[in-house]
């Protein structure tokens, strides 16, 4: 590499040991992460990947109650369908020919 130059950071011990060890198991080291990184972002004139405040986005906070209330709702339209007597194979079967006949 032409024109290398050294980068001191700063970095909680115990991040960097966790880190070592990833990046170990993919066969690099952290030098060599970071190198990656700084290039892709070079690359794309950006942090590779997005940044979140509090690290979630904005609006994807699920609470556990609204989580709970999906998930039921979802095992109710289930059983309606299975209720129903409506075969999902004979439905998907429906639906390619309904597609073949409109390309007609």
């Amino acid at each position: 590499m032409a024109g290398v130059t050294n980068l001191n950071i700063k970095i909680d011990r115990d991040l960097k040991a966790k880190a070592d060890k990833l990046f170990n198991d993919m066969g690099m080291n952290l030098t060599t992460a970071v190198n990656v990184f700084v290039r892709q972002a070079v690359l794309e004139k950006a942090i590779p990947f997005r940044i979140y405040r509090n690290g979630e986005p904005a609006g994807a906070t699920v609470t556990v109650p609204q989580r709970q209330n999906a998930m039921q709702e979802i095992r109710n339209i289930l059983s309606g369908v299975e209720s129903s007597g409506i075969d999902l194979d004979q439905a998907r079967a429906e639906r390619r020919t309904a597609r073949f006949e409109r390309n007609d």
